[in-house]
């Protein structure tokens, strides 16, 4: 009797023990987004979407670390698909790679880095991305709508020299083309190779306008740094690696400065990634 009442007891004790073990079981399944859900979030972000980004972090060729943490946030909504919208605020992270000072293997400042992951909604989904254009704060400030009043419109030459007349969905032009309209927030067009722009046009027939903000559809390359190379876009390999270089001491780019990066997809490697010297606005 002593040992039947014995094991009752010891039984009673093991229940709660189970019951909170299949509880914590599952909890953890249910935190953890399915292999599934991650794929749906991912597919939502399509190839050759544009993301318009202005930069958190300060990049120094002579202080950033390799695996060093950047982020920038989204000055846009940008549509990604599958009734999703990346709105503006979101942030985008990635980290450096390396960063060398002329004499460490190069006569040149370089600074390599990758952005690989968007912030969308409660979920970090992971992208490959690469750079179609930087701007320096002071090309972004001067890109900057002036309205005069609400009722007479100014007109601004954008990051990468085209011209567009700002107010109540004001027409963008490339020359006699319209190729998109003004927002509230920036610039939604169309960007593809026929503009005569040397960056990638649309990538698997995602042609639907883009968030370009305060940039050209033609804009490509650096703005406002002097004499600041993209040396890499991160087009081809290494896929998502972009690499500045610059022949001042220290290549730094501030802050507050303005990127377009482009989502890449599962399309071939292109040719080499077209470098570009920095251009002034407007130049």
């Amino acid at each position: 009797m002593k040992n039947n009442l014995r094991m009752l007891s010891l039984a009673l004790c093991m229940v709660p023990m189970y019951l909170h073990a299949g509880t914590g079981q599952g909890l953890k399944q249910a935190d953890q987004p399915s292999h599934e859900q991650n794929t749906r979030f991912a597919e939502s972000i399509p190839a050759g979407t544009i993301i318009p980004v202005s930069s958190n972090s300060t990049l120094r060729s002579d202080k950033n670390g390799s695996g060093e943490l950047i982020t920038a946030t989204v000055m846009q909504d940008v549509v990604v698909g599958s009734g999703e919208t990346l709105r503006k605020g979101s942030k985008v992270i990635g980290h450096v790679i390396e960063a060398n000072a002329p004499g460490n293997r190069s006569d040149e400042s370089k600074i390599s880095f990758q952005f690989d992951q968007v912030v969308l909604g409660n979920q970090n989904v992971s992208i490959t991305s690469n750079l179609r254009a930087v701007a320096s704060k002071h090309a972004v400030l001067a890109a900057t709508p002036r309205l005069t009043s609400n009722e007479n419109t100014d007109s601004q030459v954008q990051i990468g020299g085209d011209q567009v007349s700002y107010g109540n969905d004001g027409l963008v032009m490339v020359g006699s083309q319209v190729v998109g309209k003004y927002t509230s927030q920036g610039v939604l067009a169309y960007g593809g190779e026929d503009l005569g722009t040397p960056c990638r046009g649309t990538i698997d027939n995602n042609d639907h306008p883009q968030a370009f903000w305060f940039f050209s559809v033609n804009a490509c390359g650096a703005y406002g740094f002097g004499d600041l190379t993209v040396l890499h876009a991160g087009r081809t390999a290494p896929v998502g690696e972009v690499t500045l270089s610059s022949k001042s001491k220290v290549l730094k780019v501030d802050k507050g400065s303005a990127m377009l990066l482009l989502v890449g997809g599962s399309a071939p490697a292109e040719m080499q990634a077209h470098t570009t010297p920095s251009r002034g606005v407007g130049q």
